[in-house]
């Protein structure tokens, strides 16, 4: 059974997809480009990976789960070869890779691990996740709650 959506976004605007390609210097992977083309992002339900949101571009897309202000924030702290997609409940990313040998694969970023302030980015945070975008969403399993997550005696 996959990860619920509690909210979708409306696909994206393929002008917004094609700016998203131009700023990562080439063409997204298919999958994660069919992925905008369906729907622009979108926060998740409850899940094994606590993936709360998958940030989309277009101008509806608030401010928080907006790529383009993820882009911003992580310019110099993560690794210029990913490209920030979703976060989790503590503030960790999962970020595509752009590079060559590996691209489209599902990168985890640590934020606690990261490089100092002022320091350029490491690897040493980093932790593949899935060899592409449709196996990562695949992976994720909601999370299972048993009587006493609600207090039950």
């Amino acid at each position: 059974m996959t990860v619920a959506y509690l909210e979708r976004e409306a696909p994206a605007p393929e002008e917004q997809i094609e700016r998203l390609e131009r700023r990562v210097g080439g063409r997204l992977p298919d999958e994660y480009r069919g992925f905008l083309r369906q729907q622009d992002g979108g926060r998740l339900a409850d899940n094994t990976d606590a993936v709360k949101e998958i940030f989309g571009l277009g101008s509806n897309v608030p401010e928080f789960a907006s790529l383009w202000h993820k882009l911003d924030v992580y310019n110099g702290r993560v690794p210029e070869w990913l490209l920030p997609v979703a976060e989790d409940e503590f503030g960790n990313l999962f970020a595509i890779s752009t590079r060559d040998d590996d691209f489209g694969s599902v990168w985890f970023w640590d934020h606690e691990e990261e490089a100092d302030e002022g320091e350029p980015p490491t690897e040493d945070n980093l932790r593949l996740r899935a060899p592409d975008w449709q196996s990562f969403l695949t992976s994720l399993e909601p999370l299972e709650l048993d009587e006493s997550d609600y207090g039950a005696e």
